[in-house]
């Protein structure tokens, strides 16, 4: 019985009255595509620019985003965006969507240090570079790579101050890496000390092969005149006893589980012209901390020194203007050693941003992430990744988590409960899937691919982040877990 007060619809022969009226189905489209359809059509309130990373859960409009074109239309004041989520929820399938769309627009992805590995395929799919360490592959510390080779190009005054930078971020990583194996600081003058023999390393050594590690321990051990008047030590053997606790931490760095990596030349630079760049360090992800931090470290400086060297070539005119997306994964493993400081060191590495054609995306699973350092100080640092990343995206994650995370960028009582949801399956019934080649697989949990966009203090957008299959393909984080389906 249809209540004729409600009822839609013309009477008589030929017509009828309808109680519901049913809502027509809703296609999307750029303005160029359905410019025909006017004035049936409605703009989205979503934003339009950027990466398209999903569906508006509320909405079901397009919802495009990635920290590049954001900042390039000045909706977000800095090119970085921070990552967070539970595991298994689809943190680095964000991410991928963000490499995949990107990488379209002629930003080149550079994912330094991949511990799983999570993109190497997709990296070789774009036709990228990968470089695998941690199974033999040599990184040398001390070669100016990338850095070296343009400020050679460039020449002249440009150049040489190209070359100081290089060997800058030389001592910078050196000083780094005996940080991680004493688990302290090292005191002014023994930076100092170091700095001045990579100096001297680096004039004897200007135009031939490069110095490495080696070379800096046996500087140490048979010092010139120049180190030791700069350590104000009367002689050769003094210096040596001044200077033993230096000299046995970078021989422990040699003959350590380190020594295979940073005792000879580097395997393979980065390429500057590669459409894209992964350094697959997964041979290390069982490995120590300490190994993992120094890896990590030290790959960072590699990519960000390449990013250096690309625009200064582009500067001179010697190269076109590239501009490149920077992804770290997995970053508290680099930061939370007792008493190393490594936090002013990965920020003294990362510093470059929209000055300089970069745009980052940093992920890790939560704020406790960055706050698990014993010093206060570090863990106010640390804290300064959040605060200083004009996107946040989170996937589920557990309130307190969110709560911490509201302190950053402040998220609604309502936005925390439904992020919090996306963490906890409905029930407890087995869920299997079945795929195109007919084996099994665990069916994706409830907030797989749900995540949050936060950009200063507007509402969040509850996306939904659906992979093409070709995307799935390349990046299959269950891969080890399909099964024959019972006949």
């Amino acid at each position: 019985m249809i209540n004729p007060r409600i009822a839609r619809g013309f009477r008589g022969p030929g017509g009828g009255a309808w109680g519901v009226i049913t809502p027509p189905p809703t296609f999307r489209g750029s303005s160029k595509q359905v410019c025909g359809l006017w004035p049936y059509s409605g703009a989205s309130s979503r934003p339009a620019l950027g990466v398209p990373v999903g569906q508006d859960i509320m909405t079901g409009s397009t919802v495009c985003c990635d920290p590049l074109t954001w900042f390039k239309h000045g909706l977000a004041s800095s090119p970085s965006m921070l990552v967070l989520g539970l595991q298994g929820l689809g943190k680095s399938s964000f991410t991928v969507r963000q490499i995949l769309g990107l990488a379209d627009q002629g930003v080149i992805p550079l994912v330094l240090g991949d511990m799983k590995p999570d993109y190497a395929d997709v990296i070789r799919a774009l036709g990228g570079q990968i470089i695998r360490l941690g199974e033999g592959q040599c990184l040398n510390v001390l070669d100016p790579g990338a850095m070296g080779m343009a400020a050679d190009r460039i020449g002249g005054e440009r150049g040489e101050v190209l070359h100081e930078q290089a060997l800058q971020r030389a001592v910078m990583l050196v000083t780094t890496l005996i940080q991680i194996m004493r688990r302290a600081r090292l005191d002014d003058w023994e930076e100092s000390l170091v700095a001045r023999a990579v100096r001297i390393l680096r004039d004897r050594h200007r135009g031939g092969t490069p110095p490495s590690l080696p070379d800096l321990a046996a500087i140490f051990a048979s010092p010139p005149q120049e180190l030791i008047r700069a350590a104000l030590v009367a002689d050769a053997e003094e210096f040596v006893t001044t200077t033993r606790g230096v000299a046995r931490s970078l021989q422990a760095l040699m003959e350590g589980s380190l020594g295979l990596t940073f005792s000879g030349q580097t395997t393979e630079r980065i390429r500057l012209d590669a459409p894209g760049v992964c350094i697959d360090v997964s041979p290390i992800r069982r490995h120590s901390e300490d190994v993992k931090a120094a890896i990590l470290m030290s790959t960072w400086s590699e990519g960000y020194a390449s990013i250096e060297a690309a625009n200064a070539l582009a500067e001179a005119g010697l190269e076109p203007q590239r501009h490149f997306l920077s992804v770290m994964d997995e970053m508290w493993e680099a930061m939370r050693i007792e008493g190393a400081g490594l936090v002013d060191k990965l920020d003294g590495v990362t510093r470059l941003n929209r000055s300089d054609g970069v745009g980052n995306i940093f992920i890790t699973h939560s704020l406790k992430d960055m706050e698990s350092m014993s010093s206060a100080a570090d863990a106010r640092k640390a804290r300064g990744f959040a605060e200083r990343s004009s996107i946040i995206v989170t996937a589920g994650l557990a309130m307190d988590d969110l709560r911490a995370l509201s302190e950053v960028k402040r998220m609604s009582e309502n936005e925390m409960r439904t992020v919090a949801s996306w963490s906890t399956p409905a029930g407890w019934k087995q869920k299997m899937i079945r795929t195109s080649t007919g084996m099994l697989r665990p069916a994706p949990p409830p907030g797989a691919g749900k995540v949050l966009i936060k950009l200063g203090e507007r509402a969040g957008i509850q996306t939904q982040v659906k992979l093409t299959q070709a995307e799935f393909d390349l990046h299959d984080t269950n891969a080890r877990w399909l099964q024959e389906a019972e006949r």
